[in-house]
């Protein structure tokens, strides 16, 4: 009883104190608190999930008889799994979940509509979850990011049109008429996914495009999965929690309306670029090349931005769990787009393009840029939510170098395997089983990472079930536990 009233604490919490300063956080807390609850709850599940998956995937390529005699448990089911899990699941979640909290903060007022959201939420990670069991029971299709069955589509579709339409209403709805940074990306989130998937499943699903026109929408598709919709979700996280950590105002903030307009026009046409000596016109992978060296505009532009508040105020990265992995995570970020800008280059492909390479460059994105991000803002939500402060830094630093050694040991694992799988597939003399053996100690690293993740990923989910069923201490009873730094992103200079 003493665990049900401590969740029911945690849900509904009685504070007294500063409540004239705080009332109005106060109740957009309590109007989004369940949803974004759900939200959370979901990313740490499917990050447990996913990182599962990925370990059993990452195993049977050096151990082919590792869980041989389960039919369902087959690589080509198990990977396709870890990497719809990871992204549907866990990163769609948390960035959603981000989405939520920072539309409602920012603009001073939320839609309402919690059990719309809650339904929208909740259909949305059952579609996952079906679109998991269908790949487990042989129905999969074979399109990249696009492997759950048919049926599930329609489902995932509607569940993100609920929650499109009340980050829509809450937009509409705010207090403060002048926009933010974080808002214009939130926005562009919602809009692009809600084009893209409608693209690629008409196009490769509904009617199916002929010949390589297909593997030309698949590529397009999984590059604006990153570029316009979790990209965008991290940057607004970035660009608010940022100044909210450091309290100091965006260095060069009057610059983000120029690195978000080039950044979408020029991730729209990267995603092409893999095509390269391909089965399409020469001028299409070339379109991909100049728009893939066209995002070192904004790259550099939100880079100098970020890292220049960082450095401004280095000292509070480390007393700050959640500034400390947006800090990771802005690090990553420059990483991973010198990765992909270069790694267009048409010498570079001749090497990478059919190798392992690509998977680290996108676990790269996907683990240390979006989901650093997202994790430092799932630890700067839960206290406010709650109103309690984070159970056991030691078990957040355990994950957070968890996380972080696992990233090193994937990277190295897989981008170094990738350049030499490479060149010793474009060597004339080359034998496949030459090839095969000398991967053996890049897929044994990439091993070794994943575990690493999985460890980080029980540190999430501890820390969640752990700040939910504590019980909630006298000084936590107050509204002025939590201290709020100003909306400094806006009055940036």
């Amino acid at each position: 009883m003493n665990l049900i009233g401590n969740i029911c604490s945690s849900l509904f919490p009685g504070l007294s104190g500063d409540t004239k300063n705080r009332e109005a956080e106060r109740a957009i807390d309590r109007m989004i608190r369940f949803p974004l609850l759900t939200l959370i709850k979901s990313s740490i599940v499917w990050l447990i999930i996913a990182t599962v998956f990925g370990l059993i995937a990452s195993i049977k390529l050096h151990s082919p008889g590792f869980l041989a005699d389960c039919s369902v448990l087959t690589y080509g089911k198990v990977e396709p799994i870890f990497w719809n899990t990871l992204v549907y699941g866990w990163l769609f979640n948390a960035g959603l979940g981000c989405g939520v909290f920072l539309l409602s903060r920012l603009g001073g007022n939320s839609a309402g509509l919690g059990v719309f959201l809650t339904i929208s939420v909740v259909l949305w990670n059952t579609a996952v979850m079906a679109g998991v069991v269908g790949i487990m029971w042989g129905e999969q299709l074979p399109f990249q990011w696009l492997e759950f069955p048919a049926f599930v589509a329609p489902i995932l579709f509607a569940a993100f049109i609920g929650i499109g339409l009340w980050s829509l209403l809450t937009f509409r709805v705010r207090i403060h008429r002048s926009s933010y940074a974080s808002q214009w990306w939130i926005l562009a989130a919602v809009f692009s996914f809600a084009w893209i998937y409608t693209a690629a499943q008409v196009m490769l699903v509904c009617v199916p495009a002929q010949g390589a026109i297909q593997a030309l929408v698949n590529s397009w598709y999984v590059e604006n999965v990153f570029g316009l919709f979790l990209a965008p979700l991290t940057f607004a996280t970035l660009y608010y929690l940022v100044p909210k950590t450091l309290g100091t105002a965006i260095i060069g903030y009057k610059y983000s309306g120029w690195a978000f307009w080039s950044w979408i026009l020029f991730a729209s046409f990267s995603g092409v670029a893999n095509l390269a000596n391909g089965p399409v016109p020469a001028w299409v992978s070339s379109l991909g090349v100049m728009a893939t060296f066209g995002l070192l505009i904004p790259t550099t532009t939100i880079s100098i931005q970020l890292l220049s508040s960082f450095f401004s105020r280095f000292s509070v990265i480390w007393d700050s769990a959640t500034a400390r992995y947006l800090f990771a995570g802005s690090i990553v970020f420059l990483l991973v787009m010198y990765l992909k800008i270069f790694g267009a280059l048409r010498g570079s492909l001749d090497i990478t393009q059919f190798s392992v390479y690509d998977s680290g460059v996108a676990q790269l994105a996907l683990f240390g840029f979006a989901g650093m991000t997202f994790t430092g803002a799932m630890y700067f939500m839960l206290p406010r939510l709650l109103n309690k402060e984070l159970p056991s830094t030691t078990i957040v630093d355990l994950q957070f170098w968890s996380h972080l050694i696992g990233l090193i040991f994937v990277s190295i694992g897989l981008l170094s395997g990738g350049a030499q799988q490479g060149e010793l597939m474009n060597g004339s003399t080359a034998d496949v089983l030459v090839v095969v053996n000398t991967m053996r100690s890049s897929y044994f690293l990439t091993t070794i990472g994943k575990a690493f993740f999985f460890i980080g990923a029980l540190g999430n989910g501890v820390t969640y079930i752990w700040i939910m069923l504590s019980t909630r201490k006298s000084e936590e009873n107050t509204t002025s536990l939590i201290k709020e730094a100003p909306e400094l992103e806006y009055n940036a200079s």
